[in-house]
Formats: structure tokens, C-alpha cells, sequence
């Protein structure tokens, strides 16, 4: 469509500039003597035509109806093979992903970024997935997910994808130096924005972190310590695997204090989570320091910003969040 919009506006400046060269018109009349020409509507011509005149004016016939002929034919084949709704949708998922906040971005749509993508959606966490790959584009369009196309050490498409805005970006293409350009490049954009990146390999972890990196995972590292697990301690292991899932009715959440809430200046004994919601109270992470304290003591008080690792039952800690959290 942009090229047929070119020819056709070629042709037109090709008439505009040739009648005031070849037939000596004002910059008006050779407009209007373009546009009855391409046209073919057939008005009176404004000179006594030359012999150049005429072979100009049938050089124009001829290219305005073989370029509008190109425009209607390509229109046709971008409605009737479905690029004109893919355009649409396009649109549609644009101004979607304008309008996210506190998001997820995820650079990467391959084996640890569709299961991001499959685990947030399930969290029902919004986020906007980057893929330079068309078939990987095209998959995660069809599971529904919010996704632009290019590559993600690009400023402009980590813009157009909310940097500004989002939770965490998630670097997870294939190759290490990619992570770490992509690292650079949104802490150079947004240097608030948590990233974490993914490593291959283990001697590429403290380059990420020196590119910016907040957390650098190396999913050959924790296989290795899950297939340990598994052979040592089976039962903890089956455990773990079936927390939050059909299994076992217990999953892991975090709780912040707030301000004007019970927990603000009140300890683990006063504030009876265990007692009140049937929630454990595992380890709490202070704001002053941002240490995770894993063995709480219980008369500790709380503050605004801490935070507190729970677990239990679903139902349970749904319940305790929206009680200490209810604008959530």
C-alpha cells in the first residue's frame, strides 16, 4: 500500500512539474491540468496543446490509470489475504500495551521465556513479550499474549513496550552478549528498572552484573541443584513441586506493611498471623536494610516496607493479603 501511495504521488508531481516546464503554466493551472489528466474526467485543456504537451498528457493517462489500477488491486489483496485485520489488530494490541503499568517485559520467547510468559499469565500479571523471530511472534500472539516484533536491545521498541513503566524487564534471549546489551541498554534508558538476566554460562554471570544486571539466573545451575535435590531429599523435593499446584493446597506469598494498617509497629506475637489467617510466617525482609531475615524473631516490630515471606493455603493468604492490602 505505501508503494502504490509513492507511484501514484509520483505521477501526479512528475504531471505538476512537467506541464509548468513543458507548457509554460502557472503553478495552479498545472496542478489542475495534473489531476484531469490522471483522472481522465476530460475538462477543456487550459493551452493549445503541443506535440510535447500531448505526449506528456498521454504519458500521464497512461501512468495515473496503471498506478491507480496498482492501488486498487494491492487494497484488494491486503483486505482479501488478511493484512488489513492483522493491521487492525496490530492497532488494537498497541494501544493495549500503551496502556500497561507495573508490567513485565520479556526479551526472549524461548524455552525459559514461554514459561515466564505461561506462569505470569496464570498470576495473572500483565507483561509484553519481544521476539525478533516471525514463528515465535506468531505463537505467543496465539496464546493471547501482548508481543511486539524486533529486537530488544533496541531503545525504541523497549520504549514503545513501557520501560518507563514496568515491574522488572526479563532478559532471556538466546545469547549471553545479547542479555548483556539488552541489560545496558534499559538501565541506560530507566536506570530504576529491574532487570534480570538470564546466563548460559557461568562466567558470564558477573558481566551481566557489572551491565546492571539486579538478579542473573543460570538455569543450568539450578537444574543441577534440583536433580540434587531430588536424589537427596525426594520427599521435600515432591513437596516443593507441588506447591500452589493440584497436589498441595499451600503456596508461597509476600505481604507488604503499609502505612495506617495493623502490622505498622506491631511484632509477629501481636500481630497473630498464624492465629488469624492459619498463614506461617517464614522469613520478613526489613526496609531499613533490605536484609531477609529467615528466622524472625517474634517480638520484633514492623515497619512501613518490610515485607513478609508467608505460606499456606491459598485461600488463606488470598484472604490475609486483601485484608492488609485492599486497594490491591
Amino acid at each position: 500500500m505505501r508503494a502504490a501511495l509513492l507511484v501514484f504521488v509520483g505521477v501526479i508531481l512528475t504531471g505538476w512539474v512537467g506541464y509548468i516546464v513543458i507548457a509554460d503554466l502557472s503553478v495552479l493551472d498545472s496542478l489542475y491540468m495534473t489531476v484531469i489528466t490522471v483522472s481522465t474526467v476530460g475538462f477543456r485543456e487550459l493551452p493549445e496543446p503541443t506535440a510535447a504537451t500531448k505526449l506528456l498528457t498521454i504519458g500521464l493517462i497512461g501512468a495515473g490509470v496503471g498506478s491507480v489500477s496498482y492501488a486498487a488491486v494491492t487494497g484488494v489483496e491486503f483486505i482479501v489475504e488478511g493484512h488489513f485485520t492483522h493491521y487492525l489488530e496490530r492497532r488494537r494490541m498497541d494501544r493495549a500495551i500503551d496502556r500497561l503499568d507495573d508490567h513485565v517485559i520479556i526479551c526472549g520467547f524461548g524455552r525459559v521465556g514461554r514459561i515466564l510468559a505461561a506462569q505470569l499469565d496464570n498470576e495473572h500479571t500483565p507483561f509484553v513479550v519481544i521476539d525478533e523471530d516471525e514463528d515465535k511472534v506468531e505463537d505467543a500472539e496465539e496464546n493471547g499474549y501482548r508481543v511486539l516484533r524486533g529486537d530488544a536491545t533496541e531503545e525504541a521498541l523497549l520504549q514503545s513496550a513501557g520501560l518507563d513503566r514496568v515491574r522488572a524487564l526479563v532478559a532471556t534471549v538466546n545469547s549471553d552478549a545479547d542479555n548483556v546489551l539488552i541489560t545496558l541498554t534499559a538501565k541506560g534508558l530507566y536506570p530504576e528498572c529491574v532487570v534480570i538476566a538470564r546466563a548460559k554460562s557461568e562466567e558470564n554471570e558477573p558481566k551481566l552484573r557489572r551491565a546492571g544486571a539486579d538478579r542473573v539466573i543460570q538455569p543450568s545451575s539450578i537444574g543441577g541443584r534440583r536433580i540434587a535435590q531430588i536424589l537427596t531429599r525426594p520427599v521435600v523435593a515432591d513437596f516443593l513441586d507441588k506447591i500452589g499446584g493440584s497436589g498441595v493446597d499451600y503456596t508461597l506469598e509476600e505481604v507488604p506493611v503499609t502505612a495506617h494498617r495493623e502490622l505498622d509497629g506491631v511484632s509477629l506475637r501481636e500481630a497473630a498471623i498464624r492465629k488469624r489467617f492459619g498463614c506461617t510466617v517464614l522469613a520478613v525482609r526489613h526496609a531499613e536494610d533490605q536484609l531477609l531475615d529467615s528466622h524472625p524473631s517474634p517480638t520484633v516490630p514492623l515497619a512501613v516496607g518490610d515485607t513478609l515471606v508467608v505460606m499456606g493455603s491459598a485461600e488463606d493468604v488470598i484472604g490475609m493479603r486483601r485484608h492488609f492490602v485492599p486497594d490491591e
